[in-house]
């Protein structure tokens, strides 16, 4: 029996000798060493007790007893600190730690024991038929075993708290080795207790190590994987679906039904009912893996991104698994998504990303095809949106957008899209374009809009695309700076780009760049044209603005004026002729001729650019000129657009001593309808404006008119524009008070003025 029991202990050994090879080739860490100290533990008391087992002779086997005691001292203290380590809690230097020095001064205390036999001896006793060496305690051997108990029972409770404070998810893990350790506790209190061979107990130490061992490093951390991955399953709501090699399900996710769109689990345990079901209704072959499919359902159609996989073992199927994930929304987000990157939110048809993207495809795929760009543009889209409101505003563009897709989704080879606040652009075959027929389609939008205040004016132009290499941000550009060419011009509705356009687009531009260098170097020049009185007599001049430029010489007026009035820089211009006006004024003034006055223009843009009543005091007080020498001339057009504002404006120039003219009278609608409200001290009238009819008696009849009610208003009236003697004597013979035009002088370098007049 000695025999048999020995050779499992050496089986015990071996088993226990691989494990601690196993150990150590495993990641180091701290619950892994202390595994690795607990198997030489326990390699530790089995030496001792395979001594015992083949040995007759009492001193010797009361020896491996000794040895035996002192071995599982340490090894209690080695399996609460694996408890403690294995928790998770922070483990003291093991030298800082009591139970460290209570062992060695057991193990001191059984070496002493050795010569002096106080804490136990031994004999020989019959078990089972067989003849074993027991241990007979002593008194003071109860100290240790009850050491040896409250450690043990130590790291039971370690285990138990980390059972209780943690995840359920974590608890097999704590609970499984701490009713392990409560077996060793029971095994060992039986054997002493029926005064069995320490056997047992070895034989129980080491079964208990080895299930240990496999609970720490293989069961518990396999079943948290499982736990875990069938938790993150269960949450993701994808339908994971396990069979085996007769189809028998295994295993199966909570979010399988949610995933395929179907109530409840009930019939896929035996056949893959459901599973069978959707790749039926998705009518796809059997290459699945990875594939986004569409599957229709009574409630419409929704998309699955399906995988499978076939598990193997030894070449042979032993299961296949399937996930099938609902990304219905996602695609369905993606679609919307995409549509927003692409389409125009308010208007639905293409932004100007895409239209750029689609037309530049037309041109290359059909290089065959004459093509043209137009573009349509609101007059004055921001009064229009200030008057009648953004809902408005967007209702207009909207219906422009519907009449694009009506008139236009029948032509091949026709794209269109919104760019910018009001532009529309359309690329379409040449031969396919029709120039009344695209401004009729304008119109009919446009019409619904007018009002007897306002008149919403849609200019277009035509780009014919003669060089289909160009990138698409140039192509539709000159189709735009045709359009633009033209707002303003109210007897023009569409235009054809041609290189003038683009040459004239550059000069301004060029202008735009060099205005206030321009300025800064004295380029920008005041040229007068004198005004007289009815007996000849020069009373002052208009200031009108010159650009001498130091390369190109002399340019017309008409060249940059009319671009700074649109995009704003005119203010610079005139801030500038306004100082050089002043600036001649006090030289003349110290010369003796405070008799004479400049007058300046202000434009439209001034009115709502800058304080004018603030500026215009500054200036006369900074050079010390008289009000009355500056007159300001204000156009009527510019008076009318907010002319309860503007007739305060007028009342404080007035106040300050300044004469206020109104420029360009009768050009407006309402002209006579307005001089009631607003009292100006001069009306210029342009002989232009009566010099294209040919009804001479009527025209003057209208201007005779006109200088009578200046009078009766207590207004003056300046002609502008006379240019024969038969101008001046009509002029004269109606009343009116002061002349200016080329039949005196044309504008002219202030040097010249005054060398001529003065």
């Amino acid at each position: 029996m000695q025999a048999v029991m020995t050779g499992f202990l050496i089986l015990l050994l071996a088993i226990n000798s691989i494990m601690i090879f196993k150990l150590r080739d495993m990641k180091w860490t701290d619950t892994i060493r202390r595994l690795r100290n607990m198997a030489f533990g326990v390699a530790g008391i089995i030496v001792p007790e395979m001594v015992i087992l083949l040995t007759k002779d009492r001193q010797i086997a009361y020896y491996a007893f000794t040895f035996f005691y002192i071995a599982f001292a340490w090894y209690t203290m080695m399996i609460f600190r694996f408890s403690v380590s294995y928790s998770g809690y922070r483990l003291f230097k093991v030298y800082k730690s009591p139970l460290f020095w209570i062992t060695v001064m057991e193990s001191a205390a059984f070496i002493w024991g050795i010569f002096s036999e106080r804490f136990f001896t031994i004999t020989h006793a019959r078990w089972y038929e067989h003849i074993y060496w027991i241990c007979r305690p002593f008194s003071m051997f109860y100290a240790y075993a009850i050491a040896g108990y409250i450690t043990l029972t130590a790291a039971v409770v370690v285990l138990i708290i980390a059972a209780t404070q943690s995840a359920r998810i974590y608890r097999l893990k704590y609970s499984g080795v701490a009713i392990i350790i409560v077996v060793m506790v029971a095994s060992r209190a039986n054997s002493q207790l029926k005064q069995q061979p320490i056997l047992m107990q070895v034989v129980c130490f080491a079964l208990c190590e080895i299930v240990i061992v496999y609970m720490a490093v293989h069961y518990a951390p396999r079943k948290l994987n499982q736990r875990a991955m069938r938790f993150v399953a269960d949450k993701l709501n994808d339908g994971i679906v396990l069979y085996d090699d007769e189809h028998r399900l295994q295993f199966v996710t909570a979010g399988y039904s949610h995933a395929v769109g179907l109530k409840g689990i009930q019939g896929i345990d035996n056949e893959k009912i459901y599973w069978d079901k959707v790749i039926s209704e998705a009518n796809v072959e059997n290459a699945w893996d990875g594939k986004v499919m569409s599957v229709g359902r009574d409630d419409g159609i929704y998309y699955y991104e399906i995988q499978h996989m076939a598990l193997s073992e030894d070449g042979k199927l032993i299961g296949t698994v399937y996930w099938i994930r609902n990304v219905t929304e996602s695609i369905k987000n993606y679609g919307e998504m995409v549509h927003r990157a692409n389409f125009d939110e308010l208007t639905g048809i293409y932004n100007e990303a895409h239209f750029h993207e689609v037309t530049r495809k037309l041109l290359d795929e059909n290089p065959d095809t004459e093509f043209v760009m137009t573009c349509s543009s609101v007059e004055k889209f921001r009064v229009f949106k200030e008057l009648f409101g953004k809902e408005k505003y967007d209702d207009y563009l909207i219906r422009t957008a519907e009449s694009l897709r009506t008139g236009l989704d029948h032509i091949p080879k026709c794209k269109y899209g919104r760019i910018g606040e009001s532009d529309f652009y359309i690329m379409m075959p040449k031969e396919a374009f029709d120039p009344q027929q695209f401004l009729d389609a304008i119109d009919e939008v446009a019409k619904a809009y007018c009002t007897n205040n306002f008149n919403l004016v849609v200019k277009a132009s035509v780009y014919e695309i003669t060089e289909p290499l160009q990138d698409m941000l140039t192509i539709c550009n000159k189709a735009s700076m045709a359009c633009e060419t033209i707002k303003g011009d109210y007897g023009r509705r569409i235009l054809w780009f041609d290189e003038s356009i683009l040459k004239e687009s550059k000069l301004k531009e060029r202008y735009n760049a060099e205005l206030s260098k321009a300025i800064e170097h004295g380029e920008i020049q005041i040229y007068l044209q004198p005004q007289v009185d009815k007996s000849g007599k020069l009373i002052g001049a208009e200031a009108l603005a010159r650009w001498v430029h130091r390369e190109d010489g002399l340019i017309p007026p008409a060249q940059f004026i009319p671009y700074f009035e649109k995009n704003g820089r005119i203010t610079e211009l005139d801030i500038c002729i306004w100082r050089q006006a002043c600036e001649k004024l006090k030289e003349w003034k110290e010369k003796g001729r405070d008799d004479l006055h400049i007058s300046v223009n202000i434009s439209a843009r001034d009115l709502y650019a800058i304080d004018i009543y603030e500026h215009c005091v500054s200036l006369v007080k900074e050079y010390g000129i008289d009000a009355r020498n500056l007159k300001l001339e204000i156009t009527e057009s510019a008076i009318i657009n907010d002319l309860n504002q503007h007739v305060h404006l007028v009342e404080k120039l007035q106040a300050a001593g300044f004469e206020v003219e109104m420029d360009d009278f009768g050009s407006a609608y309402s002209s006579f309808n307005m001089l009631k409200d607003i009292y100006v001290d001069v009306l210029k009238i342009d002989m232009k404006f009566l010099g294209d009819t040919k009804n001479e008696v009527r025209s003057h009849a209208i201007l005779k008119s006109i200088v009578d009610l200046s009078g009766e208003l207590h207004m003056k009236t300046v002609a502008e524009g006379v240019e024969t003697e038969e101008q001046l004597e009509f002029l004269k013979g109606v009343g009116c008070d002061i002349y200016q035009g080329y039949y005196f002088s044309k504008p002219m370098p202030v040097a010249d003025f005054e060398a001529k007049y003065l």
